[in-house]
C-alpha cells in the first residue's frame, strides 16, 4: 500500500472513530452527576472536554512509550517548531472549543455546528496560501460540494428572534472555524518542515490542551468541584474509555495530515458528522431521516472529489 492510499484509509478512520467518540461523550453527558450543573452548559461541556483531553494525553504518552518514541517528545521544543505546536494546540483545543460553545450559546447548536463544519474549506485556502499546497480545480469543487452537504446535514430552521445576540454567535462560530483550520495548517507545517512524527505531534497537542484547560479554563468557570465529583464515581472510567477512542481518532487525523496534506486530511476527518449519526442510530437508536441520506450522499461525492485520485492510489509503494 502506498503513502497516498494509506493516508486515505487513516483519514477515513479518523472521521469514523471521532463519530463514535462523539456519541459516547453525548451518552456520558446525560449522566445524573451533571444535573446539579445543568444550568451552566459551559461548566459541564468544558469539564467534559478537559477530562477527555487529560486522559487522551495519558493514552498518547503510553502510545509513545509503546512505539519507543518517548525520547522525541521534547525534541521539537529545541527549535521554533515547539512554539508552533503549542500555538496549534491552544488554537485547536481550548480556543476552538470555546468558540464553538459560545457560538452554541448565542446562535444555537444547529447553526453553530453548521458553521464549525466549514473549517476544512478555510483550512484548504490557508494551506494553499501558507504551505503552498497544490489545490486543483477538482479539489476546490469538492470542498464546496462537501460544505453544502455538511450545511444541509447540520441545518435545521430556527427562529433567530429567540437569539437577540445572534451576531455574536456567528462571530464566535467563525472564531472556532479559524482556530481549527489554523491548527491543521500548523500541524501540517510542523510535521512536514519540522520533521516531527505525527504521533509525537498529537501527543504534544493533547498535553498542552489538557494543561491549558486545567490551569486556565477550568478554574475560570469554577469547574473543579464537578471534576472532583466525577472522579468519585464510575463515570470516570467511561471518560478513560472514550478518551482512548478519541486518541485513536487524533492519531489517525494527524497521520492523514502528514501523509496526504491538510486539505485532504481535514475533509476526511469532517465525515465524523455522518459517522456520528450512523453510530447514534446503532447505539442510541436515533432516527435517520431523508435529509440525512441526501446530505450524506452529497458529502461522500465531495470527499471523493477532494481525496480521490485513482492514479495515486494505484501507484506502488
Amino acid at each position: 500500500m502506498n503513502r497516498f492510499s494509506y493516508g486515505i484509509i487513516v483519514g477515513s478512520l479518523s472521521g469514523a472513530s471521532w463519530g463514535l467518540n462523539t456519541v459516547i461523550i453525548s451518552f456520558i453527558m446525560m449522566a445524573s452527576i451533571f444535573l446539579p450543573y445543568s444550568e451552566n452548559i459551559f461548566i459541564t461541556a468544558l469539564v467534559g472536554a478537559f477530562l477527555h483531553d487529560l486522559f487522551s494525553a495519558i493514552w498518547l504518552i503510553l502510545n509513545l512509550i509503546r512505539e519507543k518514541k518517548i525520547s522525541q517528545l521534547l525534541r521539537p521544543f529545541k527549535t521554533k517548531i515547539g512554539i508552533f505546536l503549542i500555538i496549534g494546540a491552544i488554537l485547536g483545543g481550548p480556543v476552538g472549543m470555546a468558540g464553538y460553545l459560545l457560538g452554541t450559546k448565542y446562535i444555537g447548536a444547529a447553526y453553530a455546528s453548521s458553521f464549525s463544519a466549514l473549517y476544512p474549506a478555510l483550512g484548504t485556502v490557508l494551506s494553499a496560501i501558507i504551505l503552498k499546497e497544490k489545490i486543483n480545480m477538482r479539489m476546490k469543487i469538492g470542498v464546496v460540494v462537501s460544505g453544502i452537504g455538511i450545511l444541509l446535514l447540520s441545518y435545521s430552521p430556527i427562529d433567530l428572534s429567540i437569539y437577540p445576540h445572534y451576531m455574536l454567535g456567528i462571530f464566535f462560530s467563525l472564531f472556532c472555524v479559524l482556530g481549527w483550520a489554523l491548527e491543521c495548517v500548523i500541524a501540517s507545517y510542523s510535521m512536514k518542515y519540522g520533521e516531527v512524527d505525527s504521533s509525537v505531534a498529537i501527543c504534544i497537542r493533547q498535553i498542552i490542551s489538557a494543561i491549558f484547560y486545567g490551569v486556565i479554563v477550568i478554574p475560570f468557570v469554577s469547574g473543579y468541584p464537578l471534576v472532583s465529583d466525577i472522579f468519585n464515581t464510575n463515570i470516570i472510567f467511561l471518560f478513560i474509555g472514550t478518551a482512548l477512542v478519541g486518541s485513536l481518532s487524533y492519531l489517525f487525523w494527524y497521520k492523514a495530515i502528514d501523509l496526504i496534506g491538510a486539505p485532504r486530511g481535514m475533509s476526511l476527518n469532517i465525515t465524523y458528522i455522518v459517522w456520528t449519526m450512523i453510530f447514534s442510530k446503532l447505539i442510541l437508536n436515533t432516527d435517520l431521516n431523508f435529509q440525512f441520506i441526501i446530505a450524506s450522499i452529497i458529502i461522500f461525492i465531495g470527499i471523493i472529489m477532494i481525496a480521490g485520485d485513482i492514479k495515486e492510489m494505484l501507484k506502488p509503494k
